[in-house]
């Protein structure tokens, strides 16, 4: 199991709040930064993992924002790869980073609540690989529609392009997503290639994690969710 220091936490929520200042600014600045801080979603931010078990992909303390750190990256990198293929880059790359951080936002919960939290069935976590559990403290969302609520909720705009690549990133995967990508009607499609972007930086992302996690112990550990 991975286990990152306080430090080691400390430094990715502060490369976070860099990549919002460098990419973002004005009020659309401010309302991230506000949803970000350690009042509201920032603990969250810091010690939330990526998944549940330990067989699928960054499931530790800091998991979330080292695969967001690395969707973010990907995405850019595999935009670049598209354009060299003879793709259209119709996004900005503000609209593809933006959607690479928050593509997964509903695995943080809600202010004081985790998604995951410790599994306490020691049985679940030796055979299963369940290390967390949802937190049965939030109302049950699919993890899309609490992403979508929670940038409503701190009144955080965004538009088409970021609405779709946010959406679409899990594609087929999620069952919802196929009346918007199984279909045979050359109106019906997509007009941005930003949610294919973000669709192959993400699977790449999990995949390489996940084969990176997998030869790592399954142990019990303490989740302080009170200092960063």
């Amino acid at each position: 199991m991975v286990q990152k220091t306080e430090q080691e936490l400390t430094q990715n929520y502060t490369r976070f709040i860099g990549i919002l200042k460098k990419y973002f600014t004005g009020e659309r600045l401010e309302k991230l930064l506000h949803m970000y801080s350690e009042e509201e979603l920032g603990i969250n931010l810091t010690l939330a993992p990526a998944s549940g078990n330990v067989n699928y992909h960054n499931a530790y303390i800091g998991g979330y924002i080292d695969h967001i750190f690395n969707v973010t990256k990907n995405a850019l990198r595999m935009k670049e790869t598209f354009a060299a293929a003879g793709g259209e880059i119709d996004f900005t790359d503000e609209e593809l980073v933006f959607t690479a951080l928050h593509h997964d936002l509903g695995k943080l919960g809600t202010k004081g609540n985790l998604h995951y939290i410790q599994n306490d069935s020691d049985w679940h976590v030796k055979n299963r690989g369940d290390a967390f559990k949802m937190n049965s403290d939030n109302s049950y969302m699919t993890l899309t529609d609490r992403t979508f609520f929670t940038l409503q909720d701190y009144g955080i705009k965004i538009n088409e392009n970021e609405y779709f690549g946010i959406k679409l990133t899990d594609g087929m995967y999620d069952e919802d997503n196929q009346k918007y990508l199984k279909t045979f009607n050359k109106d019906n499609v997509q007009k941005s290639a930003i949610a294919r972007i973000m669709h192959w930086a993400d699977h790449m992302s999990t995949v390489i994690e996940q084969s990176h996690n997998k030869s790592q112990k399954t142990d019990k550990f303490s989740l302080n969710v009170g200092t960063f």
